[in-house]
């Protein structure tokens, strides 16, 4: 069974504001998370730490897109897309 990524208006309107091939790649990278058995398997998906620590960040170039799993409705819950340098200043 696929996993389903949610994404909420805030982050639809960031992935609008980017370039075309930036917002393709980072669709692109949560659809692969979709399709794994495990998602936190990815090889660019850390767990953070801190406040944030019920998170996982993935990387795709210069961003980082913030998620919880919610692995009962095998849902994965974006938080943010952030340019690298902002990531974890929130």
């Amino acid at each position: 069974m696929k996993w389903k990524t949610i994404l909420d208006k805030e982050q639809r309107k960031y992935l609008n504001k980017l370039d075309v091939q930036t917002a393709l790649r980072i669709v692109e990278s949560l659809r692969e998370l979709e399709e794994r058995d495990n998602p936190l398997l990815h090889k660019d998906v850390r767990k953070l730490t801190g406040r944030l620590k019920d998170r996982f960040r993935l990387r795709v170039g210069e961003y980082r897109i913030i998620f919880r799993i919610k692995s009962q409705g095998r849902l994965i819950e974006v938080s943010e897309i952030v340019d690298r340098g902002e990531a974890y200043k929130r």
